[in-house]
């Protein structure tokens, strides 16, 4: 289940022709990733700013208390498995447009592994250097994009030029994910977890 972060950092092509080649049986087997990966950065973030903290301006270290942290943590996790497992439910929806064949778990696997650079730039967060965090997470989401253009012709079984256009959906459709969530992200901050902040 594992095994395949190397492959798709470093050769995704090759890696996702296996996957592909997987039966549909295996291919469930691998569900429990994205359930175990997308800890990575709430747990991460709940180090980062409750024990190590950050600095905005001068030498004073910002951490916020356990308590406080624990909302925005679950909230974080049901965010990023959210985005992993709509967008996923997604893939498999749109599949009957693009004359192809898939499943649920499929789909969710797809978008699991794709996310798989973002994930592992979340795991950063445990100590928090604010530009190195953004330049990384910048890095793990363009690398996600490609990984999900270069998944879906493979997985899906379709020409490269049906899938760009399939993977370019599926784009469209995170893309109102992340709004959906950073609205939310808004409104939950200001009336619901408010993080309470410690010297």
């Amino acid at each position: 289940m594992f095994g395949y972060i190397p492959g798709l950092m470093f050769n995704p092509r090759k890696q996702w022709q296996s996957i592909a080649a997987l039966s549909d049986e295996q291919i469930k087997r691998l569900l429990p990733y994205p359930i175990l990966m997308a800890l990575l950065p709430p747990l991460a973030l709940y180090i980062g700013t409750t024990q190590v903290g950050w600095t905005v301006v001068g030498d004073d270290v910002v951490r916020i208390t356990e308590a406080s942290a624990i909302p925005l943590v679950v909230l974080s996790y049901v965010a990023l498995l959210g985005a992993v497992v709509i967008i996923g439910l997604m893939i498999n929806w749109m599949s009957e447009t693009y004359q192809t064949e898939a499943f649920p778990i499929k789909g969710v696997v797809l978008m699991g592994y794709a996310c798989t650079p973002i994930f592992l730039a979340g795991a950063c967060a445990a100590y928090p250097i604010w530009w190195l965090d953004i330049m990384l997470g910048t890095g793990a989401a363009i690398y996600t994009i490609y990984l999900i253009y270069t998944a879906i012709p493979i997985m899906m079984n379709v020409p490269w030029d049906r899938g760009f256009l399939y993977a370019s959906a599926v784009f469209m459709i995170a893309l109102v994910y992340v709004v959906v969530i950073l609205v939310g992200v808004t409104i939950i901050w200001e009336y619901i977890a408010t993080p309470v902040f410690t010297n």
